[in-house]
């Protein structure tokens, strides 16, 4: 097998999307936000047959590689280690999108402190016609879209750069109420300009008496829907309800097959950070999809500093 750089967009992204499964954070586009970046293929006889997209992260406890949802189909944990080792990194974290732990255990991975990216996801099948897609839904749900449509919520579209202060606003109220730390206004302007060039990112802002009550950045990539950055205020109009719903049509129109609701709490930790929301996502049907935790190979003695501050909860760890 033979591993080298990729640097066609197109050859990329395409076999990308047409693995089994995915997620933007190895998509192209993604790879350009979070920027230094390495993007390597896996050939076989000459024929891609996975690829993994690397991502250099200058902590200040010191540099590591990061592999978010990846890598993907036939590319070589080995090659990762031997990468991450000419980088002189202190360790190498995969995020991957698989279930099975015994390939990281037999070469030395251990459980990451920290939870990367969602683990226990939620999907749902938009490939159904929309009378089924609401016959799936919570029957408090379906209630709740049909009243907000009755009061008079819009849900408008844009990829206008200027209206993620909107998001902004929201996304700081949010944080407030449930305990998160909010990425910055340029981080999601960054996204925006970034992800719109090839349409795959639209902000949907939900109104209501007059006022955006919520809003929410949706990427679109492959045949998925992904629902990514977003924020909303506290009200009694379904606007959230709403929102979700043109969401899925809209999923529908670009002829996506799953719409990824992105992270809920196992059933047995009421503290999770996702348990807030897992109920609101539960209710529009779909199914559970879960993977394994982050893994971690150390490279050096430094590592453990970073595994004892990241224990720390994130709200409190700015301050270290």
């Amino acid at each position: 097998m033979e591993i080298k750089a990729i640097t066609d967009k197109k050859v990329w992204d395409e076999f990308v999307t047409g693995c089994p499964e995915y997620t933007f954070l190895q998509g192209w586009s993604w790879g350009r936000i979070s920027g230094n970046v390495i993007r390597l293929g896996a050939f076989k006889s000459g024929r891609l047959v996975g690829v993994a997209q690397v991502l250099r992260i200058a902590a200040r406890r010191g540099r590591f590689l990061f592999v978010p949802h990846g890598p993907l189909g036939q590319f070589p944990l080995t090659e990762l280690i031997s990468l991450a080792k000419r980088e002189k990194v202190t360790f190498l974290r995969i995020s991957p999108l698989a279930t099975d732990i015994n390939d990281y255990r037999a070469l030395g991975f251990r459980d990451a402190p920290t939870i990367m990216h969602a683990e226990e996801t939620w999907l749902i099948d938009v490939s159904l016609s929309e009378e089924e897609i609401l016959k799936n839904m919570r029957k408090t749900t379906r209630n709740l879209i049909h009243r907000g449509e009755r009061d008079g919520v819009v849900i408008e579209k844009t990829t206008d750069v200027s209206q993620i202060d909107t998001l902004y606003d929201l996304q700081i109220e949010t944080s407030k109420r449930n305990s998160f730390v909010p990425f910055s206004k340029e981080f999601l302007k960054k996204e925006m300009e970034i992800f719109r060039e090839n349409d795959e990112a639209v902000l949907f802002l939900g109104k209501a008496e007059g006022k955006t009550l919520a809003a929410a950045i949706i990427v679109f990539y492959g045949k998925s829907a992904f629902y990514y950055q977003s924020g909303s205020r506290e009200s009694k109009v379904p606007v959230n309800y709403c929102l979700q719903w043109e969401v899925i049509k809209e999923a529908k129109r670009r002829g996506c097959t799953i719409y990824n609701m992105w992270g809920v709490a196992p059933p047995n930790k009421p503290r999770h950070r996702f348990a807030g929301i897992t109920v609101f996502k539960t209710g529009f049907g779909g199914y559970e999809r879960d993977y394994l935790h982050a893994q971690d190979y150390p490279l050096s003695w430094k590592y453990w500093l970073t595994y004892f501050i990241e224990k720390i909860p994130r709200v409190l760890r700015a301050r270290v």
